[in-house]
C-alpha cells in the first residue's frame, strides 16, 4: 500500500528497524527505517536515504542525524565488514546481516506473506518505486517465470530485508 504515514501512527510502535545496503556507483547506497506490527503482520516503511559515491563517514553522519539505531537495530549488508566497522567507530550500533544459503528466498517469502506492506511514497519515493516495480524474471522465449529473485533495482528492498532480519529469522513473530 502506498499511502502517507503520519507521525502519530509511528509513535504507536515501540521499536524501529534500520537497514543499509552498501553501494557506491553504479549501485547506490540505500537506507530504510521501518516499523513492524507482528500481531497484524503489517510492515510500515517510513524513511529512506539514497546516495551514490558517498563515503561511509558521510552516510554515518546522515544516519546519526536521523537517530538511526537509537530505538532498534541497524543491520547492514554483510558483504562489507569494513563498512560495518566504520559505522560502529562513528557511534552507530551496526551489525552485519547473516547471509547464507536461502536467506534471500526466505526473507522475500516473508515479505510476500505479510498482510500489508505500507510505504509512504513521499518520504520513501525510491522504496515505493522498487517495491512497486520489482518483478520475477521471465524466459524471453516462453514468457514463463524463472525461479529465484533478480538482483537488480532492489537496493531498498535489500535494506528492508536486512533491517527486519531479526524478525523474519524468528518466522515473523
Amino acid at each position: 500500500q502506498l499511502r502517507a504515514v503520519q507521525d502519530d501512527e509511528l509513535e504507536r510502535y515501540d521499536r524501529v528497524y534500520y537497514g543499509v545496503d552498501w553501494g557506491w556507483y553504479p549501485d547506490p547506497w540505500a537506507y530504510n527505517a521501518a516499523a513492524y506490527d507482528a500481531a497484524r503482520r503489517v510492515l510500515v516503511i517510513f524513511d529512506e536515504l539514497t546516495r551514490s559515491r558517498t563515503p561511509n563517514r558521510e552516510t554515518a553522519e546522515l544516519l546519526l542525524a536521523r537517530g538511526a539505531g537509537t530505538d532498534g537495530p541497524l543491520t547492514a549488508d554483510a558483504a562489507e565488514p569494513k563498512s560495518c566497522a566504520d559505522y560502529r567507530a562513528a557511534g552507530l550500533p551496526c551489525r552485519a546481516a547473516q547471509k547464507g544459503p536461502g536467506s534471500v528466498r526466505e526473507s522475500m517469502k516473508w515479505l510476500q506473506g505479510l498482510a500489508a506492506i505500507i510505504i509512504d511514497p513521499v518520504r520513501c519515493p525510491a522504496t515505493a518505486a522498487e517495491f512497486s516495480e520489482y518483478e520475477y524474471e521471465r524466459d524471453p522465449r516462453t514468457g514463463e517465470v524463472l525461479p529465484g529473485y533478480p538482483d537488480v533495482n532492489n537496493h531498498h528492498i535489500d535494506a528492508v530485508r536486512y533491517a527486519l532480519e531479526s524478525v523474519w529469522r524468528r518466522r515473523g513473530s
